[in-house]
């Protein structure tokens, strides 16, 4: 996965450039949490967990991380559907909608690279 990291010293915000394919993970990244390194670290700690077999959830403000069989998918809430405890892809609005910031898959090792590699940017 290639990534950018961006520093705007006028804003003196940081910044994070995915490819287009992953536009829904760099928001999640970004809109999900606050943009200090310590920030991260709960999430990290957690994916650092998993092995091949596991299956994890985080649900955020506004989007759900999944991690099933060191696959990761990052999907906005507005795709989901609420049905009973579980929420599942809603396939007729999946069509409606403009998926480039709403949908990302990406493989565990790229995300855990991702994210170690964000931190050491950010300020602690």
């Amino acid at each position: 996965m290639e990534f950018d990291f961006i520093y705007n010293t006028e804003a003196k915000r940081y910044s994070l450039k995915l490819s287009s394919e992953q536009l829904a993970l760099q928001c999640f990244l970004l809109d999900e949490f606050e943009p200090k390194a310590s920030a991260y670290q709960p999430l990290l700690t957690q994916l650092q967990q998993l092995n091949a077999q596991s299956q994890y959830q985080w649900d955020g403000k506004e989007y759900r991380l999944t991690v099933q069989a060191s696959e990761v998918v990052i999907c906005h809430f507005s795709l989901l559907q609420e049905q009973g405890i579980e929420m599942e892809l809603d396939p007729e609005q999946d069509l409606e909608l403009d998926q480039s910031q709403l949908y990302a898959e990406c493989g565990l090792e790229d995300l855990l690279h991702l994210i170690q590699q964000w931190q050491q940017f950010l300020p602690t």
